[in-house]
């Protein structure tokens, strides 16, 4: 049946396209038009439009234009109105101006009559809308008061040439106002004889301008700083939405707030940003030149930077997974550190922190997600920025340690000799092998006891060597003043068909480790392209490429406990720490080659580089369908190429050891059995992974009431990583040749232990895929009730052999209530915004590392039969799953008092089930082991998070504006299928019902005995000592967290005119610290060193006990006791701490001064950071985030305070 009502409608369009195009005909066939027809003419003819005063083009005729005449407008107007004497101006994007030679409006406009950007509206979520294209007839007329009236238009932007709705355009003491829309744009009719309007925004300082002739103004209000904006944009990776429309919970850093804090890694930036965000960071002589920098593909925790920085959002709910939020750039995951990043790069980082917020992410989301957007190019002419920074900083002081002094060491070495702790070396090599090395202490007690030197010669080696004090010579010869420099350069700008951001950006880092360093260069290339007007392609291409030396030794001689260097000693002299000086000597006067070590002669030799080059590049393209409904397809692609080159010197000591040690006699010949030259290590590590991705959206607002944004789509992610590792005996670095090596080769050594040549060549490849699809959808009615829903459906192909257990879907869902919109808030003046939102979901995390299949390992040949034999290193484990996490968030954001006053309080609750642990199984199914990972642990954390920022002082040339974050976090586990174990008494590894994931727990120390020995309460309260075993929960106690449940941040911005300060402080509450002690001490098989101070104070004679609680080193059960010791409730400290952590200052040159170098704006900073601690709980002097720790091979000492010297100009 046919439809009148549809063929009536064709009939009028096509009755309008004829009147039009006849229009079109006749106009070409007039031999003049009227100056307005040939602007129409031209407007359609080049789609462009115009701003005028209609008096300008009234009662004007020109000749008519052949179309094919011109073929760019300005070629047209320059014909048509040239007869009138009138100019014109592009304005931005496709708008031009029309004015008289009379105007004002020159081609070089004053302070705020500049040409304009394009105007971009927030409407769209994923996508950038159309150009809104304005014509505009400015008329003067005549109002109801009989004031003779004309009209201005223009934009409002902010300082990032961002526009501005809601800004409010006055005319100063009269009835005449607007506001600016979407876009920024406005129309305002003034009094003719109006000589200046104002513009003001909430979160702005206002701005007054002078009104002369001049058809268009641009606005660019500078930012308050502290106060809350009226739209913030928040993006999800997925989609970009006004924030005031989320129903999650999100935190926002901006690239101003980035700025703050001088750092070439962005990870440093951000502590004491956001709420809920905990950060700890180790490591105050640099920011990307980390103790690890290796890849680690076989790993399911993150490597790289791990002792260097820590960080989590809102705690954690797993337990042998990883920890760290999921990163996403440009809105795909990476697999890359953020130290590849320049932060001068980075627009804007959104935290995800809710269900709401992350679960479109399912994998790894339950962890949190930091979402980054890199800058893109505007509609504007290109704008440069050139930045140069410069930071020193003084050597770490050694003095922190706490260590013994030469005096105690020596005391400390007599006494192993005397009480047989250490015993005297024997020469036989088949009895005792190689002869361990001594220090001068231990050295001159055996020749006491031996009766080679006596009691006064004794004393007075010991007199000389306790004069000494040379841990200072560490610090003079393997430590230095830390320094930095970075230089920034970036180009932005672009056209209505073509916008760009290109940067490039060089920084070097020189760390406190005489022969460790780091270079860095990025670069980046944002473009996007204009395609049919509508279709929108962008191209992103990354770069940073990293080249790392670490040659230094610094506190190694402190932490390794097998070379120590004693405070008596002289780092210019040779140590034997293989073999023992005497024995050694002899050896060498046989014909070994030299079996000491010098400190200085290492340094020298040391020949270990690292190059790492990182490269990403992203493709994306919006096409927009119908009414709202667009189409996006995304692909990115990730490559890293790594390597490191250890190159072992002929002569260093650690070839020299080994070719001594592969050096046989037989009778008086020599035969070395070990590869004569130098030894390459090489490592090689390459990561290839891609993401793609294709999505519909929807995003329309119907009859203003009902506003809608949904997506749905697919993606498919894979990561690839191979690594390999060879080494090269006999290598010389001048012919680039080693020796033909037979690796796993036995070869006979001179304590007849044997050896074989290892550096195998390795080659291992880990592949992950993954495949998921998602949506998510928002419906708002009238602006103040937002629905929102999202869902995503993951599969992985490592994760367990039934595809119930492989794949899961993750979902949540959320309600938000603008109250401050209601009609009965109206009256409220002092409430300017106020929001309340609730959600709930569940997240996903998954342990990369494990895998659902055996793995078996080939040991080789049995002694019997002489058949290959195998173990089974990890069973099947076909039900091993996700852990999910489920989150319950409530929030309120508010602003106050005209915006002065502004903030956010969330309160959630996550609960984890499924996660992974070390549980056990029949033994049986692991031969000696009887553990597995399986799901079997559920954890809960629950929390508030708050953010207040306000302006206290606001006035034209002073503010002061304070920004507070308070983070509080209970963690526990609900339920374990671990019971406590021996293990667990014996180390305290292991998570217990009822307590933190991170719980701390410590014997109940009751002195020492009359032996010296450590005594402890046992569940019964009774004293037990070191030779009695503990198995009962009431024989420890809960001491606390290590990580702090209370934290946050005090920031503090001052502004003067053109200075601006700012002050950041952070601070931790409730956390404790085991105190540095020694754990073990020296045996007769391992002279260990701990030379921690604590054990000057130890027992040594009956009676000790009565004045101290450090034990003796005596004893069968002296390793137990020292244990417990070291392990007690009297060693643990508390962690609260409240941190200064940077004060800068800045100062912007007035535009008159900035322009007489042809700059636009300079500005010129100074910052300290690491000011040290304003206060602190425990009575050690100790900083909670420095604890040194002797018996590691990782010891960092407190930052010193860092100078830092900014310069940034803009042209």
């Amino acid at each position: 049946m046919i439809n009148l009502k549809k063929v009536a409608a064709f009939c009028c369009l096509m009755l309008a396209i004829s009147l039009q195009m006849f229009a079109a005909v006749a106009s070409q066939n007039q031999p003049t038009l009227t100056l307005k027809e040939a602007l129409n003419k031209a407007s359609r003819q080049f789609h462009v439009s115009f701003i005028y005063e209609d008096e300008l083009i009234s009662n004007k005729r020109v000749d008519n234009p052949a179309d094919d005449s011109f073929k760019k407008v300005e070629d047209y107007l320059s014909v048509v109105l040239k007869p009138y004497n009138l100019k014109f101006r592009k304005l931005g994007g496709s708008q031009y101006a029309i004015y008289g030679t009379s105007d004002k409006t020159k081609e070089k406009d004053k302070t705020n009559h500049v040409a304009p950007e394009e105007a971009v509206s927030d409407q769209t979520a994923s996508q950038k809308p159309a150009v809104q294209m304005i014509q505009v007839q400015i008329n003067r007329s005549v109002d109801t008061s009989g004031a003779d009236l004309r009209v201005l238009v223009g934009v409002v932007t902010d300082e990032s040439m961002a526009p501005v709705s809601s800004a409010t355009i006055m005319v100063p003491g009269t009835k005449y106002m607007t506001v600016t829309g979407r876009g920024g744009e406005f129309t305002i009719k003034v009094p003719v004889n109006a000589t200046k309007i104002q513009v003001s925004c909430i979160a702005y300082e206002s701005q007054v301008l002078p009104v002369n002739n001049a058809v268009y103004y641009r606005v660019a209000l500078k930012d308050k700083t502290g106060y809350l904006k009226p739209v913030e944009v928040v993006s999800t990776g997925y989609v970009n939405l006004p924030k005031e429309r989320a129903t999650g919970s999100f935190g926002v850093v901006t690239a101003k707030e980035l700025e703050k804090i001088p750092s070439a890694n962005v990870i440093n930036r951000l502590e004491g940003m956001v709420p809920g965000l905990q950060m700890q960071l180790t490591a105050g002589d640099n920011s990307f030149v980390y103790d690890n920098v290796t890849p680690a593909p076989a790993s399911n925790t993150r490597t790289i930077g791990a002792n260097n920085y820590n960080f989590n959002i809102r705690g954690t709910t797993t337990l042998q997974s990883e920890t760290s939020p999921l990163v996403v750039v440009d809105g795909f995951p990476t697999e890359f550190d953020l130290k590849t990043l320049n932060p001068n790069d980075i627009e804007q980082i959104t935290f995800l922190r809710d269900a709401a917020a992350a679960s479109i992410w399912g994998a790894r989301a339950a962890n949190g997600v930091i979402v980054i957007q890199t800058k893109k190019g505007r509609l504007r002419t290109p704008v440069v920025n050139f930045g140069v920074a410069y930071s020193t900083q003084a050597r770490p002081d050694i003095g922190y340690l706490k260590l013994m002094n030469s005096a105690q060491a020596l005391a400390f070495d007599k006494e192993l000799v005397d009480k047989g702790i250490v015993t005297a070396a024997s020469y036989n090599p088949y009895t005792s092998g190689i002869k361990y090395y001594v220090d001068k202490g231990v050295d001159l007690a055996f020749q006491l006891k031996s009766g080679r030197i006596t009691q006064s010669e004794y004393d007075t080696k010991v007199a000389e060597l306790s004069k000494r004090n040379n841990y200072s010579q560490l610090s003079d010869y393997l430590m230095q003043s830390a320094n930095a420099q970075n230089y920034n350069l970036s180009v932005s700008g672009g056209t209505d068909v073509h916008t760009y951001y290109l940067s490039g950006a060089y920084s070097k880092e020189n760390t406190s480790t005489v022969g460790n360093y780091g270079e860095r260069i990025n670069l980046v290339a944002n473009q996007e392209f204009k395609i049919l007007k509508k279709i929108t392609l962008g191209v992103s291409l990354k770069g940073a490429f990293f080249n790392y030396a670490n040659n230094g030794i610094g506190l190694t001689p402190l932490a390794n406990g097998s070379n120590t260097f004693m405070p008596y000693d002289d780092i210019h002299d040779n140590f034997y720490y293989s073999i023992g000086e005497h024995y050694a000597d002899s050896l060498e006067n046989l014909g070994y080659r030299n079996w000491s070590y010098n400190y200085l002669d290492e340094l020298k030799m040391n020949s270990k580089y690292t190059h790492d080059n990182n490269y990403s590049g992203t493709i994306t393209l919006d096409i927009p369908i119908y009414k709202g409904v667009g189409f996006n397809a995304a692909y990115m692609q990730e490559r890293d190429f790594f390597t490191i080159r250890n190159m072992q010197n002929v002569n260093s000591f650690y070839v020299r050891n080994l070719y001594n040690k592969g050096t046989v006699m037989d009778g008086t010949t020599l035969t070395n059995n070990f590869p004569d030259g130098g030894i390459l290590q090489a490592t090689n590590n390459n990561m290839n992974n891609y993401s793609v991705r294709g999505q519909f959206t929807y995003n329309r607002s119907i009859k203003e009431d009902h506003q809608i944004s949904a997506l749905a789509g697919m993606e498919a992610r894979q990561t690839l990583n191979s690594a390999n590792s060879y080494t090269i005996y006999g290598y010389n670095p001048q012919t680039g040749i080693g020796v033909t090596t037979a690796y796993g080769t036995y070869y006979e050594t001179m304590d007849y232990s044997g050896g074989y040549l290892g550096g195998y060549p390795t080659q291992t490849d880990y592949l992950k895929r993954y495949l998921s699809y998602y949506g998510n959808a928002a419906y708002t009615y009238k602006g103040k009730y937002t629905l929102s829903g999202s869902v995503r459906y993951d599969d992985y192909n490592n994760f367990g052999l039934d595809k119930k257990y492989r794949a899961r879907p993750f979902w949540s869902s959320g309600l938000s209530w603008n109250v401050g919109k209601e009609g009965f808030m109206q009256d409220v003046t002092w409430v300017n915004s106020l929001r309340v939102r609730g959600t709930f979901g569940v997240n996903g995390n998954i342990n990369q590392d494990l895998r659902p299949f055996t793995n078996i390992a080939l040991l080789g040949s049995d002694d019997q039969t002489g058949l290959p034999y195998a173990t089974v290193t990890s069973p099947a484990n076909p039900a091993l799953k996700w852990e999910n996490t489920y989150v319950t968030n409530f929030g309120i954001d508010y602003g106050l008092l005209n915006g002065r006053l502004s903030g956010t309080i969330d309160l959630y609750n996550k609960k984890g089930s499924d996660i992974i642990y070390y549980l056990e199984v029949n033994p049986a199914l692991l031969g000696a082991s009887n553990s597995v990972y399986r799901n079997g642990v559920t954890m809960s954390n629950r929390g508030i998070d708050l953010g207040v920022s306000g302006a206290i002082v606001d006035t034209k040339n002073l503010g002061w504006n304070m920004g507070i974050n308070f983070s509080y976090n209970i963690n526990k586990v609900t339920s374990s299928l671990l019971k406590p174990t021996s293990s667990f008494y014996s180390s305290f590894s292991g998570v217990i019902v009822g307590y933190a994931s991170d719980a701390v727990f410590a014997y109940r120390n009751a002195g020492l005995d009359s032996l010296g020995w450590t005594r402890i309460y046992d569940q019964n309260g009774n004293k037990v000592r070191a030779n009695s075993t503990v198995t009962d929960m009431g024989a420890v106690k809960y001491m606390g967290r290590r990580s702090a449940p209370v934290y946050g941040s005090l920031q503090n911005t001052f502004r003067y005119k053109n200075w601006s300060m700012f002050v950041l402080a952070t601070y931790s509450f409730g956390s404790v610290f085991r105190a540095p002690v020694a754990t073990q001490y020296p045996t007769s098989r391992k002279l260990y060193y701990n030379t921690s101070a604590d054990i000057a104070k130890r027992w040594q004679k009956a009676g000790d006990e009565a004045n101290t609680i450090v034990p003796g080193i005596a004893g069968s059960y002296a390793a137990v006791s020292v244990f417990r010791y070291a392990y007690s409730d009297v060693n643990i400290q508390p962690g609260d701490y409240i941190r200064l952590r940077e004060i800068s200052l800045s100062y912007q040159l007035p535009s008159e001064m900035a322009g007489k170098v042809f700059a636009k704006n300079i500005k010129i900073s100074g910052a300290v950071r690491n000011l040290g601690l304003i206060w602190k709980k425990n009575k050690l002097g100790l900083d909670p985030d420095y604890v040194p720790a002797l018996a590691s091979t990782v010891l960092h000492l407190p930052a010193t305070p860092q100078y830092n010297l900014m310069l940034n100009v803009g042209f």
